[in-house]
């Protein structure tokens, strides 16, 4: 086989298109009609020289990965949704209320609330404050959200 002057540069955008569009490796070289090896030595020698087409080539194929799995996050809330008529955080949330429902009961009958958490084992604090059930400032306490749920 005889290379021409203009097949390199064909070779390569064909390489950079499919890299875009999320093709592997061995699907590319069979387009191109190139061997595997080849193909890697190309990219081997454009990763080596940084090749601003070949990082905008990637970035392209990973941001529509990332719109792939955003569309398919969304699809699953929205099917949660329409079974359970709450979203999945407001049923997360529920969920936490009533795991930590002793813990929160402790806290509500206890006369200094401050004291009562911070009695608190650290892990648990923590998973309350994480999850919006405890307030983060110095002086924490149970959200608004939390004791209406709980009464």
């Amino acid at each position: 086989m005889t290379i021409t002057p203009g097949e390199p540069e064909t070779r390569r955008e064909a390489l950079l298109n499919g890299i875009s569009q999320n093709l592997n490796y061995t699907e590319i070289a069979a387009q191109l009609g190139v061997r595997r090896g080849d193909l890697l030595k190309d990219i081997k020698a454009m990763r080596r020289s940084r090749d601003p087409d070949l990082r905008d080539a990637q970035r392209i194929g990973q941001a529509t990965i990332n719109e792939e799995k955003q569309s398919a996050s969304k699809r699953r809330e929205e099917r949660f949704y329409n079974m359970t008529g709450m979203t999945l955080h407001e049923k997360s949330f529920q969920n936490m209320v009533e795991f930590y429902k002793s813990e929160l009961m402790t806290i509500l009958r206890s006369g200094d609330h401050e004291a009562a958490i911070r009695n608190l084992p650290k892990s648990i604090r923590r998973t309350l404050m994480h999850n919006g059930i405890l307030t983060k400032r110095n002086k924490p306490e149970i959200t608004k959200q939390a004791r209406d749920q709980l009464l």
